[in-house]
């Protein structure tokens, strides 16, 4: 999950939708326009901290970026990497916005009009979490007034995404099909087993299980 959320970072930044379908397409490299970016100093929002927000945030680190973070627990992790905020200021402040939470009563529809205008206009909006955290209709709107530069979206209100879903048809977006969990099906299916064990052991000698999602945001 946190590679997918580095990969379509620098798939934006660096235009590779655009720069493969132009070289495919045998287009004549004389007549490239295009503008790029570094992730170098630019600024990670995380709304929600658990295991894929704190390794998204190491992952952001190592490209010298600077982290922020907003949780529920605002306690700051030790490590140094990541600086807690409340949630206004992260909003106004990042350049990129990554939600890693849940899909609850208390964060559906998180992402909605009013956050996005919150936001910097030159700034990205990445879900790699669950659809129904953002009201689309909402972040359909902000990518087309402005409000924000783009997004990078691997989950959806609706899945599978509908054919006709305007989102398809923006050049500032980029589309993968809930795949981000995903990248070694056998692999990823082994740890999930593995983490359920110990979980299950862990409640079994009276310890706290790992990932409660009441800790998390």
């Amino acid at each position: 999950m946190a590679e997918q959320v580095m990969a379509l970072m620098l798939a934006y930044y660096k235009n590779i939708p655009f720069l493969d379908h132009f070289m495919k397409n045998r287009m004549d490299e004389h007549h490239l326009e295009y503008t790029g970016s570094e992730l170098e100093g630019k600024t990670m929002g995380i709304i929600g901290l658990g295991a894929i927000g704190k390794k998204v945030a190491a992952f952001c680190s190592a490209f010298d970026m600077n982290v922020l973070a907003y949780a529920r627990n605002t306690e700051a992790p030790s490590d140094g990497i990541v600086k807690m905020t409340d949630f206004d200021t992260l909003l106004s402040t990042s350049d990129i916005v990554s939600v890693h939470v849940p899909l609850t009563e208390q964060t559906k529809h998180l992402m909605n009009q009013e956050v996005f205008k919150k936001m910097k206009d030159t700034a990205i909006f990445i879900n790699t979490a669950r659809g129904g955290i953002v009201n689309e209709r909402d972040l359909l709107d902000a990518l087309k007034n402005g409000d924000i530069s783009g997004a990078c979206l691997d989950v959806y209100e609706s899945e599978p995404l509908p054919i006709d879903s305007e989102l398809r048809t923006l050049d500032n977006v980029i589309l993968t099909p809930h795949t981000a969990g995903m990248p070694d099906g056998r692999k990823f299916h082994q740890k999930r087993y593995d983490f359920f064990i110990k979980n299950i052991k862990r409640v079994q000698y009276g310890e706290e299980p790992e990932s409660r999602l009441n800790q998390l945001i």
